[in-house]
């Protein structure tokens, strides 16, 4: 019995002893894994936020990805920040233009990391938000409290096109398809529908459907994720980070 104690008593101190000097980043990482079990998988299909097309093997590198892709874009030297996201003066000297394509690590959908949403004004943002809601447009204000500034690590990124007609029209037709609109949020792979949509989905096709020629790369079927889109659509440039 006293050998049973011994051995316990050793190993609660090696836990404890390790959990004091693990990195925080190490256990923060190893608690931000999404989990990405079959289980998980059924119970957004059941939710609706993902389609019954979509199927598990798809889901799961869609938020593998998702992790990478966040990464690249965190940790690259392509993309430092500018601004400090809490500083009202600097936010104010950048002005988006219409046709901005808007990226934020703020939150997250079924697993999948990041949000995105296009400028139809120096001040507005049309977006979808998530699971019950419909396209609606936003301030720039409002999009700042609900996604830059949710923690210290949050960021938004703007990318701007090159030629501001395409970005026009690219920003028209995603007001003409989706301000006010009765679309339900929902992943799926069909990327020319636009009864049911998601946020990145919204971007993609307003540079793919509304530009002639199109400013975007196909096909019509299979997902854009929110942190692609500066390779997905053609001729943008990195332009701010908040």
């Amino acid at each position: 019995m006293k050998k049973f104690n011994k051995f316990w008593m050793v190993s609660l101190i090696l836990c404890l002893v390790v959990g004091i000097f693990l990195p925080s980043s190490a256990l923060a990482q190893e608690n931000n894994q999404a989990n990405t079990s079959y289980t998980q998988y059924e119970q957004y299909i059941r939710e609706g936020i993902l389609g019954e097309d979509v199927s598990y093997d798809e889901w799961k590198n869609l938020v593998e990805s998702s992790q990478k892709l966040e990464e690249i874009l965190s940790n690259s030297t392509d993309f430092y920040e500018v601004y400090s996201s809490d500083a009202t003066m600097a936010r104010a000297s950048f002005t988006p233009k219409k046709g901005d394509v808007i990226i934020t690590n703020g939150t997250s959908s079924a697993g999948i990391l990041g949000h995105a949403g296009i400028a139809t004004s120096s001040s507005q943002i049309l977006h979808i938000a998530g699971k019950g809601e419909n396209p609606k447009t936003i301030s720039f204000t409002k999009w700042h409290s609900d996604y830059t500034n949710k923690d210290r690590s949050s960021w938004t990124k703007v990318y701007r096109h090159k030629n501001s007609s395409v970005a026009d029209h690219a920003a028209n037709w995603a007001i003409e398809k989706y301000k006010d609109s009765n679309a339900q949020y929902k992943i799926t792979p069909n990327l020319a529908s636009t009864d049911v949509t998601y946020c990145s989905k919204i971007v993609w096709q307003a540079y793919y459907y509304g530009p002639v020629p199109a400013e975007a790369n196909g096909p019509t079927w299979g997902y854009r994720l929110p942190y692609d889109l500066p390779d997905t659509i053609h001729n943008l440039s990195y332009q701010h980070t908040y």
